[in-house]
């Protein structure tokens, strides 16, 4: 009997354990809530998003006052609420002391897309029209430059941003009160030209003006290079001999430059001053003392140039790299060179005296690497439309090389202009400075190793009225010994040359 119940027992067992086997072949789970976002933006009739406005979420039908959930409207006047169930819901605001500003009635749908609320209170919020300019150092309106409104928090927010107009100003109206960041972008528009923060309220003034500091020049032309050494004898007189026989066929010193604009020089003539020996009284002194060699003046009276072209003046040989040994470098273009026999002719309009075969621009002494590494005083090169010059001409463009400052400004008047590394205006304290020498003017381009043959790049970027990056200098090693395959597109079409941009 017992036997029997025990079977009876384990038949129960099974049977049951097919059953809930079963059972669990046939389960399905519950289907989970529907659960969506709302987000929402909240501004008043003026379109002004309203910020910091606490807003609280309740269910529309059951358990009034019990807040669902709350947020805190951003500094563009949105908010989101997370994880709500589709149903109705009312949304009160309030303001920093929990006053009520008005209330909605919103239904969440199933379909998340259609979860967005734009929301408008009669509400009054401060605000002003608040207006960016922007002009350049001479008054003039820059135009399409992006300028954006941020918070100052420490995670900043952008309010807003645009282009200037053709006047240079862009105003962001609506303009709440509070503090703000503005961000002016440099000519790319995309880095950061200039930032500054200020205040928007009833006593700030409503507008800031950034004046964009720009490097304007006075010249049709402009110095790009000088080779005021090359290797070997640098200013032979025409037909000496030297090196393995060589017959010179002129001197080798010259310097570069570029149009600006297209020059006839039979109807606009120019000229070029190039200092040596010593640091002359003034770029006219040949005038004054026809035997010096301190200076001496090269003319541009034939010929042309076309915008954006590199032309040269120097040494009547009108090579590119001087010689070596029994051959000489390739030549210039005739239209391209203009040829002084300086070794044998005085300067132009009697501005210095012949050199006699003696350099035309000052030379370093000692260096390292490239570059001289001592010079009792700088040179300087200047350009100037016309063939007069005399202690009071000003030149459409200046540059000096060396490496000390050494000279008595009580006795040297060497005229600057406007440059890219000269102003004639101290920029720290608005007092002149018309000379070399004076105030901030004391910039001087490299110098290079003597008898080295080593070419000055100047670089820089040039419009035909500003410059967009300053010169500076490069020494480029230029004779056939070290660079048997020295071309012109070394000095006019490689790195670190001067770069036109026309604009």
């Amino acid at each position: 009997m017992k036997k029997k119940s025990f079977s009876f027992f384990l038949f129960t067992v099974a049977l049951v354990s097919i059953v809930l086997i079963s059972a669990c072949d046939n389960f399905e789970e519950p289907e989970l809530p529907k659960i969506n976002d709302l987000s929402f933006s909240l501004v008043n009739n003026e379109d002004i998003p309203l910020s910091n406005v606490w807003v609280k979420v309740y269910f529309a039908d059951m358990k009034p006052g019990f807040v669902v959930d709350s947020t805190l409207t951003s500094v563009a006047g949105s908010g989101s609420f997370k994880s709500l169930r589709p149903g109705s819901y009312l949304l009160k605001a309030f303001d920093d002391s929990n006053a009520e500003l008005g209330a909605t009635e919103v239904v969440v749908q199933e379909d998340d897309t259609q979860n967005v609320l734009a929301w408008k209170l009669d509400v009054f919020v401060e605000n002003y029209n608040f207006l960016v300019k922007l002009m350049d150092n001479r008054q003039h309106p820059i135009s399409g430059r992006k300028v954006s409104f941020f918070t100052t928090d420490l995670n900043p927010v952008l309010i807003a941003e645009g282009s200037t107009n053709s006047q240079g100003e862009l105003t962001f109206s609506k303009t709440v009160v509070g503090s703000y960041r503005i961000v002016v972008y440099d000519e790319t528009n995309e880095a950061i030209f200039a930032e500054e923060v200020v205040a928007v309220n009833a006593a700030a003034p409503k507008s800031k003006t950034f004046v964009i500091q720009k490097i304007f020049h006075n010249g049709d032309m402009v110095i790009t290079g000088y080779f005021p050494d090359p290797k070997g004898s640098d200013s032979p007189k025409t037909g000496a001999v030297s090196g393995a026989g060589f017959e010179h066929p002129g001197q080798y010193e010259y310097v570069q430059l570029m149009a600006l604009r297209d020059i006839d020089f039979t109807k606009e003539p120019y000229s070029v001053v190039v200092t040596n020996s010593s640091i002359p009284a003034h770029w006219g002194m040949g005038l004054d003392d026809p035997t010096t060699k301190r200076v001496y003046q090269m003319n541009f009276e034939t010929g042309s140039v076309k915008k954006g072209e590199f032309f040269y003046i120097g040494g009547s040989a009108g090579m590119i790299a001087s010689y070596w040994q029994d051959y000489g470098s390739p030549l210039f273009d005739e239209d391209k060179y203009w040829k002084v026999d300086y070794a044998a002719e005085p300067g132009g309009n009697g501005n210095g005296a012949a050199k006699d075969g003696s350099g035309l621009m000052g030379n370093g002494s000692g260096a390292i690497g490239l570059l001289a590494n001592s010079k009792g005083y700088p040179d300087g090169v200047a350009v100037f439309k016309g063939t007069h010059v005399d202690a009071n001409s000003t030149p459409i463009d200046v540059i000096f090389y060396g490496t000390t400052m050494n000279f008595d400004l009580e006795v040297v008047k060497l005229r600057i202009t406007d440059t890219d590394r000269y102003s004639t205006v101290n920029p720290e304290t608005d007092e002149d400075q018309s000379l070399f020498g004076q105030g901030t003017n004391i910039y001087l381009f490299p110098v290079p190793k003597q008898d080295d043959g080593v070419f000055i790049k100047l670089g820089g970027q040039v419009t035909p009225t500003e410059w967009l990056v300053p010169r500076s200098g490069t020494p480029l090693l230029f004779n056939l010994s070290a660079h048997p395959a020295a071309s012109v597109s070394d000095i006019e079409n490689a790195n670190d040359c001067t770069i036109f941009v026309d604009k």
